[in-house]
């Protein structure tokens, strides 16, 4: 059997919400983007700040969390509490660590390459919140889920840091067994 037998018959797109709610969701998905930019941000300053420094596991599953929710939740109410909860994560790294609080700015993806990175930092947070699931973590793709977010906040993505998004996929990936 060719390709050319093959026959695919697709069924009516039906409806599962109403426009209003989906544009609730859609919301509180670009409120939950723009405080994980915030708290990567947040992160990022507090790291460059003091060498060597990386912040405790619970901000880094934040981002991880939060990256998450923003590629496969539906419910506004969900992406709301996440991005609640990211704010909360900056303020306190803000405060403990001296660092200005990051703008919750929602990251222009009409340029190429900035959809390209949340493409990146969304499969990169999927692999490590598998890995996380089986006690695996990297201090390096943790530290740059953070530079990533800070810089697409900021409008700072350029094709170094896609080459660093993918040497970081690819690590991601090795952590649970995905990157051959």
């Amino acid at each position: 059997m060719s390709s050319n037998d093959v026959r695919v018959t697709h069924g009516d797109v039906v409806a599962t919400t109403t426009p209003e709610a989906q544009a609730e969701v859609e919301r509180a998905r670009l409120e939950l983007m723009a405080e994980l930019c915030a708290l990567g941000s947040t992160m990022t300053s507090a790291m460059d700040a003091a060498p060597g420094f990386v912040p405790c596991g619970h901000a880094f599953g934040e981002l991880v969390e939060g990256l998450c929710a923003v590629t496969g939740s539906d419910d506004a109410r969900e992406l709301a509490a996440a991005g609640a909860s990211a704010r909360a994560r900056a303020e306190h790294v803000s405060e403990h660590r001296g660092v200005a609080l990051g703008a919750a700015v929602f990251p222009m993806l009409d340029d190429a390459r900035a959809a390209l990175l949340f493409a990146t930092l969304r499969g990169v947070a999927a692999d490590a919140r598998r890995a996380a699931r089986v006690g695996r973590s990297d201090d390096g793709v943790n530290a740059f889920l953070a530079n990533a977010l800070s810089a697409l906040g900021s409008g700072a993505v350029d094709d170094d840091l896609l080459v660093r998004a993918g040497r970081v996929a690819y690590a991601a990936g090795a952590l649970v067994g995905t990157a051959r």
